[in-house]
């Protein structure tokens, strides 16, 4: 595990500010095998940022507040001359990205062709990253606690993840000794950084599929083919739209059907949904609160080094007695 040595001091309140979270949060990193870690997260206000640590890299996400307003030229040199000084790394190990508001989809879209990949862990497992081409980086790390919450349910049984992005949820259920899990994700690219991910921590894709189709289509091609499962995990985009797509998916509008139709893949109307979210508009349906059993252990989930607890929202969900005895029926 690459964890980096300071191996200088500057005198800048930021720089200072970011070597003491760093020595705060390698301790708990090393004990776990874990090399991607947040550092920082807009703690003061002349740097509204994210410094995300990714073993022996440093990812800086600029919040911008104004249309297409880029990195204030005072911020990056005070963090790359401190970083370098610091840590003795080079520029090439800083990255930096603007999170702004943007157009539907814009934050899907691929941002340069450098397949730049390298590998980081996280409780001993490896995961492939890229700092460069997408906005996102391969493993959100603000879900550690939720994958290692649904991992802990996940023995001896069979997993479906939906939504499966880069396959992470599945790697940790395979570790934690799955019988066997089938991703499913609509975009080619992630369909095939997830099963890469899954041979790298060496698991046998007989036993961990991946499949590229829209999920909502997947469903209904699964309840006519009566697949079942134990579990089923469901990490779903805010918004998504898609060429491969009928229509644009909403959470906040189509989260209702999505875990009905989920649902009926339970073996024996039984089994667990664990759902996730990051949309901070969302509310749980007030009809599937009454017909299902649901649990928020949002709370729970969210990592240290996070400032912001409402960065995401987590559901346990189990078919009460008369969603058991409607799936039995049928």
């Amino acid at each position: 595990m690459k964890i980096i040595e300071i191996k200088g001091e500057y005198g800048h309140p930021f720089i200072n500010r970011l070597v003491k979270n760093y020595k705060h949060y390698r301790k708990s990193a090393r004990r776990t095998d874990t090399d991607c870690f947040r550092i920082y997260d807009r703690d003061i206000p002349e740097f509204p940022l994210t410094a995300d640590y990714y073993a022996g890299k440093f990812l800086f996400q600029y919040y911008s507040k104004v249309p297409d307003e880029e990195v204030p030229g005072e911020i990056t040199v005070i963090v790359s001359e401190g970083l370098k000084a610091v840590f003795g790394i080079s520029d090439d190990d800083i990255f930096w990205k603007v999170r702004k508001k943007r157009a539907l989809l814009e934050q899907y879209e691929k941002m340069s062709e450098s397949r730049d990949y390298f590998t980081g862990k996280e409780n001993g497992m490896s995961f492939f990253i890229n700092l460069k081409d997408y906005i996102d980086t391969g493993i959100f790390l603000d879900h550690r606690p939720a994958r290692e919450t649904a991992a802990t349910m996940s023995g001896g049984k069979t997993v479906l993840n939906l939504y499966s992005y880069t396959g992470s949820f599945s790697v940790y259920c395979a570790k934690a000794g799955a019988e066997s899990t089938l991703s499913v994700d609509m975009s080619n690219t992630y369909t095939e950084w997830a099963a890469e991910n899954m041979k790298l921590n060496g698991f046998d894709l007989k036993d961990h599929q991946f499949i590229r189709e829209d999920c909502m289509k997947f469903l209904d091609r699964a309840a006519k083919e009566r697949l079942k499962f134990d579990m089923i995990i469901i990490d779903p985009p805010t918004i998504s739209r898609s060429k491969k797509m009928d229509e644009m998916f909403d959470v906040n509008k189509d989260h209702p059907e999505l875990i009905r139709r989920s649902a009926k893949l339970l073996k024996g109307g039984r089994g667990l949904i664990f759902f996730s979210t990051n949309s901070r508009k969302f509310k749980m349906d007030e009809q599937l609160v009454s017909d299902f059993e649901i649990q928020d252990i949002s709370s729970r989930t969210i990592p240290d080094g996070f400032r912001d607890k409402k960065i995401h929202k987590v559901y346990l969900i189990k078919p009460n007695t008369k969603e058991i005895r409607n799936e039995e029926r049928s």
